[in-house]
Formats: C-alpha cells, sequence, structure tokens
C-alpha cells in the first residue's frame, strides 16, 4: 500500500494508459480529502502487472454488512433489519451525503446515491462509498451531461425527473436518488420491482408509492415492508414516508436539502431522541367539496435539532418543520 501523499506520482509513472492513470489520480485526490464517519474511508490504493495489462485498485476499509441492497433482499441468510436499525442506516447516510454537500471542499455531487452505495459496519454504521462519478461543483451547484440513456451517469430507477429529461444533475438530484432509497428502507422493495413471469416488465418504486404517499392510512396499510411484521411506530413511519415524497418532488427547488432531511430523521432515529424531541400527529377533519365523505388530511410538524452532524456545536440551532410543506416553512409544534 503506498501513500496517498505519493499517490499522483506512482500513478503516472506506472506506465499503461495514461487517460485511466490521470483518471485514477484525479479519484485518489478527491477521495483522500473527505474525512467523515459515514463516508468509507479511502485506505490506498495498489497497481499489478498482468502480462501487458496494469490492474488498478483502491483499497477501502472491509464492512462487515456489506451493502444495504443486499440486506433489504435477505441475502446470504440475513435476519430482517427491525425498524429502528432501518431509522438509523438512513440517519447515518443522510449525514454521509449531507457532508459531501456542504462541508467538503468543494462540494460533491455524487451522482449515483442508491442502497447498495450504502453499506454497512459491524454495527449497522451506514458509510457511503462509490465515488467514481462523483463530480466537484462549483459556484452554480450544477452539471451538464447527455441526457442519452446510453452515456447517463447513474442508476435506473434513481435518476430525478430533470437528470432523467434534460440532463441537469444537481445536489438536488442527490436528494431525489436519497428518497428512492428512504422508499427502499420503508417497503424493502427494490428501485424496479420485476413481477412474474421473469419477462413481464418492472415496475417503478417511485411509481408504485406515490398514491400511497398522498394517504396517511395507505402509509401505513400497504407502504410498510412485509418483513417488519407490523413493528414499527406509526408516527415513525408516517414521517419517513412524508420526507420520502418532500425529496422526491418535481421541482428540484421543492425538495428539501440534506441538511434538512437530516434534521428530521434526528429527531426519530434511536440515538438522537435525547437531542430531539418527539414528533407528533395532528390530524383535520374536513369536508370535500365534490361529495359528502369526511376527508382525512394528516399535518406533520416536528421540531429538530441539528444533532450530530458535521456542524460544529457552536452550529446547533432548533427549528419546526412541517412535513407537509415542500419547503422547511414556519409552522406551530403541537404537543
Amino acid at each position: 500500500m503506498t501513500n496517498p501523499k505519493n499517490i499522483q506520482f506512482a500513478c503516472i509513472c506506472s506506465g499503461g494508459n495514461l487517460k485511466f492513470d490521470l483518471h485514477l489520480v484525479e479519484q485518489v485526490e478527491l477521495l483522500s480529502r473527505l474525512n467523515h464517519c459515514h463516508v468509507v474511508p479511502l485506505l490506498g490504493y495498489c497497481m499489478e502487472s498482468q502480462g501487458r495489462q496494469l490492474e488498478r485498485l483502491l483499497v477501502f476499509e472491509c464492512m462487515g454488512n456489506g451493502n444495504l441492497r443486499d440486506c433489504l433482499d435477505l441475502k446470504q441468510g440475513r435476519k430482517a433489519m427491525d425498524w429502528a436499525t432501518r431509522v438509523g442506516v438512513a440517519l447515518g447516510a443522510a449525514r454521509g451525503v449531507e457532508y459531501l454537500h456542504e462541508a467538503a471542499a468543494p462540494r460533491i455531487l455524487h451522482r449515483d446515491i442508491k442502497s447498495a452505495n450504502i453499506l454497512l459496519d459491524d454495527k449497522f454504521r451506514a458509510k457511503i462509498t462509490d465515488l467514481g462519478m462523483a463530480k466537484c461543483l462549483m459556484n452554480d451547484g450544477v452539471t451538464s451531461c447527455s441526457s442519452s440513456p446510453a452515456r447517463m451517469l447513474g442508476t435506473f430507477g434513481y435518476f430525478a425527473p430533470e437528470y432523467a429529461i434534460v440532463g441537469k444533475a444537481s445536489l438536488k438530484s442527490d436528494v431525489f436518488s436519497f428518497g428512492v432509497v428512504i422508499l427502499e428502507l420503508i417497503t424493502g422493495r427494490q428501485p424496479i420491482h420485476h413481477h412474474r413471469p421473469p419477462a413481464a416488465a418492472g415496475e417503478s418504486l417511485v411509481l408504485w408509492a406515490a398514491p400511497r404517499l398522498r394517504d396517511s392510512r395507505l402509509v401505513v396499510a400497504e407502504l410498510p415492508d412485509p418483513a417488519l411484521q407490523g413493528r414499527f411506530p406509526q408516527e415513525e413511519m408516517q414521517i419517513m414516508a412524508h420526507l420520502a415524497r418532500e425529496c422526491q418532488q418535481w421541482e428540484p427547488a421543492s425538495r428539501h436539502t440534506m441538511s434538512e432531511v437530516v434534521q428530521i430523521l434526528a429527531t426519530i432515529a434511536p440515538s438522537s431522541r435525547k437531542h430531539a424531541a418527539a414528533a407528533t400527529l395532528v390530524t383535520r377533519i374536513g369536508r370535500s367539496s365534490s361529495a359528502g365523505d369526511t376527508m382525512h388530511s394528516t399535518r406533520l410538524a416536528v421540531k429538530c435539532s441539528v444533532g450530530e452532524s458535521w456542524r460544529s456545536p457552536e452550529m446547533e440551532e432548533e427549528t419546526v418543520v412541517d412535513l407537509t410543506e415542500p419547503r422547511l416553512e414556519p409552522a406551530i409544534f403541537f404537543n
């Protein structure tokens, strides 16, 4: 293993394809600057000559529980993740992405946020990995790329609308993808669900969940992963579902920032409950103008604290969040 400080010299002088060497240099330079407990650390790199071929490998910390997608799929005889573990994973992953968006210098757009790129250590602490497609952002925070399916970067099922349609990616594109991850944690489903027979077309998790996210009763009745066996606090399920919905707003400006996502998740994460007040559900009953049926609409108001994140204790502050609004707006907290 080579000292990261010497990585550029070692790569360029190693021979082989110079284009790939320079790409590896850029990756190592980017990854070696990152230092956060929820981002998988780069330990080093190695190169091995195989005849005329030169193998270039990055070396990362080994994560005992593999990736989140495999855990949700119960591969290799895994036990189902309980609700508290899922919320903790969501918060840890959110803090990792928040660090990339807000604290890294320069800020980093990941461009491939997905459950397979969230690794879990032996204690199910989440860490973001696979920054091979990450892009450093300048002042505007927006990067353009081809919208051709053959040239798009990322994973089908996680694309934000503005990226899939016109090829415009931004920090809010990562937020949309993170919303898909939240849906995976809630439902256990893959982003593209394949029905039987195998030849049948796949169904988008985002499209399947959309009508259910708009009805608080369906959130509890139809969204939860059957593997949870109904063992979850309904209030927390409602908060996670509303958060997923807000992360997947059509307009990028209407989505939460990752700092806001962290604040909301911190209100329900087991490790953060001592730092944040519990969320309260308030149900308002009104009349539909088109029918005599009684309509139920649920308002979620949560009191948030920045809590444990990349921010210093001096930066911590409390705010009140209304989860039914597209952005964080002043709201009344109901005791």
